[in-house]
């Protein structure tokens, strides 16, 4: 064997090791139980083992140990459940008494996978000797359970996974590689151009095939659905394609009979029909919805093929783009700003990061109808960033065909996700030396060229807000029929105290049990109507890569022509803020809104850590820098990959139990 395979051997072997010794500790530790006594009983609903296994019909199931008397450290227990209600998992609650406590007392809940040959075995905890034990679980409806067998003190068996040795060994493998090209993340890159395009390509790819994969692995939001509320857009194409904006379904006789059809708890109490969370204005349905999406995805494959576009397949493409968008922006930042001084590990670690940490990943796990003009405004948003630095020559004159494709990205953002317009301010900056030499005649044919596109998509997006609701700036947004009267939610300054703490320093709530990362609790003493759903914890708390935007002052402005580059982390910051005030104020605080303006955020942090690298001349302070923003991002990375299986509706633990439970296998 020749030498250089030598550490890919001894990481095979140590991977082996960990999933042996450590991975199944469980087993070793069983050998050494005590042989279990006979002279205990076991019943279910009174009926001793093994004569009748089968539960009964009824919705607390309850198996009986009684008169153990001995040290008990672990339980075997295999269920078998018939029936079209059979759970993916089954919760089992533990109760007993022992030296400690003499009264029968609750202890604790253990997840019961039928195809999982690990969670069978129930890991016993007690002061000295059990006396009596009981182990519950609540019956699904349609489903059968007989208890086949059930055994104290077993050995658990040594249960190798293939899957969890291969991570293992890979993980081995990069963390060598790694460290091996170390200098790769820490000294500026000096491969040729096309070779370092590649490697950036290759990164994008990789991430696309993650969340792609992500995207597929819950087949619900891929189900046809009979409920109006997945279907805005399928409706509006169904309009469109008839000639008009309002849906052709007309509202019932009793919600336009209601005094006020925006007062949800009015709409329960007359116990009336309508839509959610579709726009109704003047007896007529709407879809607020940034029409964009619509023009580029829903409308053409109606016409096309006279069937409806699934949601998923806009986020797909969009989340395509909005990846390879992050890379080619900061790989041009890079370039164009310095000088390719920045190690293209680093900058490739930072993409990766800004990818998972926007929300997209969360996006690609949930992929419903409100995600589909966030997703696509970033991704334009990105685009005509990178169209715009782009068209930017060395001579200070403009490609007129990058400058038209930027302008024409950025003023359609307003066709999806109009609050993310804002990104579009950012072109002061990126073509400061032409705004501020507008008396040249060429300056101010690019700057109307730069225009004409977002006077176009204005021209017609105020044209339809007039034929919809009687006024070009209204978007229709308040008119939804959802949990409270949007036309009254108004601006209340106090509003910002919770939004900003949900939003930015949130602590996560993590706890030992599978998945780990749960959704936090809501608690504000904030009395009055506030539109939210359940979070997972703030921005900058959940990603502490974001906590170098306050070493912002120590930035220091260059003597070469991109001095101005001081100004790009302070507009983006300000830009991100800004989108969240808005929606704080005019939408709620709801996790898919963090894309909103979390890129601003990421892009802001990753100039100023760009700066501070490039600033220094001193090894040791770059690798400091360095390995900080390693393990800052990898706490990143862990928080975004666990949002994979936050466990909320529609998650793959109910939609796919088998991704779940091999999921839940490599922890156990």
């Amino acid at each position: 064997m020749k030498k250089k395979y030598y550490p890919y051997f001894i990481f095979l072997l140590i991977a082996i090791g960990i999933e042996v010794f450590l991975c199944n500790w469980r087993f070793w530790e069983s050998l050494s139980f005590p042989h279990a006594k006979p002279g205990y009983q076991v019943s279910i609903a009174g009926n001793l083992m093994p004569d009748d296994p089968e539960f009964p019909e009824q919705e607390l199931q309850v198996i009986r140990f009684k008169n153990l008397h001995q040290n008990l450290q672990n339980i075997k227990i295999n269920l078998l459940c018939e029936g079209n209600g059979c759970p993916a998992s089954l919760p089992l609650q533990i109760s007993f008494s022992d030296d400690g406590r003499s009264q029968m007392s609750y202890k604790g809940e253990h997840t019961y996978f039928q195809n999982l040959k690990q969670t069978q075995y129930i890991r016993i905890h007690a002061y000295g000797n059990v006396k009596d034990l009981h182990i519950s679980f609540t019956n699904p409806e349609d489903a059968r359970y007989t208890l086949l067998s059930i055994e104290i003190n077993a050995i658990r068996p040594l249960i190798f996974q293939p899957l969890r040795l291969f991570i293992l060994f890979i993980f081995s493998v990069i963390v060598y590689t790694a460290y091996h090209h170390r200098d790769f993340f820490i000294s500026a890159y000096s491969g040729s151009f096309v070779k370092r395009r590649r490697i950036v390509l290759s990164a994008a790819l990789l991430h696309i095939l993650l969340f792609v994969s992500v995207l597929f692995s819950n087949p619900f939001f891929w189900q046809k659905t009979a409920y109006p509320h997945p279907q805005e857009y399928h409706y509006l194409a169904e309009a469109l394609a008839q000639g008009q904006v309002s849906l052709l379904v007309e509202p019932s006789e009793e919600l336009k009979q209601l005094t006020n059809p925006y007062d949800n708890s009015l709409r329960y109490r007359e116990d009336v029909y309508y839509f959610w969370d579709f726009a109704y204005y003047e007896g007529k349905y709407y879809v607020y919805f940034g029409i964009g999406p619509e023009l580029v995805f829903y409308l053409p494959y109606f016409l096309m093929t006279g069937n409806h576009l699934p949601n998923p397949i806009p986020i797909m493409i969009s989340e395509i783009f909005f990846i390879l968008g992050i890379f080619l922006f900061i790989e041009e930042i890079v370039s164009r700003y310095y000088q390719r001084k920045v190690p293209l590990g680093l900058s490739l670690l930072l993409s990766s990061i800004a990818v998972l940490g926007c929300g997209a990943f969360f996006i690609a796990r949930r992929p419903d109808i409100y995600s589909v003009p966030i997703m696509m405004a970033l991704a334009l948003t990105l685009w005509g960033w990178l169209f715009w630095i782009r068209a930017r020559r060395p001579d200070h004159t403009l490609k007129i065909k990058n400058l038209l494709i930027g302008s024409s990205c950025m003023a359609f953002v307003a066709a999806c996700r109009p609050q993310l317009i804002l990104g579009s301010f950012l072109a002061l900056l990126f073509f400061s030396p032409e705004l501020k030499n507008l008396k040249k005649r060429q300056n101010q044919k690019y700057l109307i060229l730069a225009l004409l596109p977002f006077f176009v998509v204005a021209a017609g997006l105020m044209f339809y807000n007039w034929t919809r609701f009687d006024s070009p700036f209204d978007f229709g947004s308040n008119y939804n029929l959802t949990t409270n009267d949007m036309t009254r939610r108004g601006f209340v300054f106090d509003r910002f105290f919770t939004g900003i703490f949900t939003y930015l320093f949130q602590l996560p709530n993590i706890q030992t049990t599978f998945p780990y990362l749960q959704y936090v609790s809501f608690e504000t003493n904030y009395i009055g109507e506030i539109t939210r759903e359940s979070t997972t914890g703030g921005l900058l708390s959940c990603n502490p890569i974001l906590y170098f935007a306050f070493l912002l002052p120590l930035l220091k402005k260059n003597k070469n022509k991109n001095q101005n580059l001081i100004y790009f982390p302070i507009a983006f910051l300000i830009t991100g803020i800004l989108i969240m005030f808005f929606d704080i104020q005019g939408a709620g605080l709801l996790q898919r809104y963090f894309s909103d303006f979390a890129l601003f955020i990421f892009m802001g942090t990753i100039v100023i850590l760009f700066s501070l690298y490039t600033q220094t001349n001193r090894l040791e302070v770059k690798k400091i820098l360095f390995y900080s923003t390693l393990v800052l991002c990898l706490i990143s990375f862990l928080y975004n990959l666990s949002l994979f299986l936050l466990p909320d509706a529609d998650n793959i633990a109910l939609t796919n139990p088998q991704l779940y439970s091999q999921v839940f296998s490599l922890f156990h």
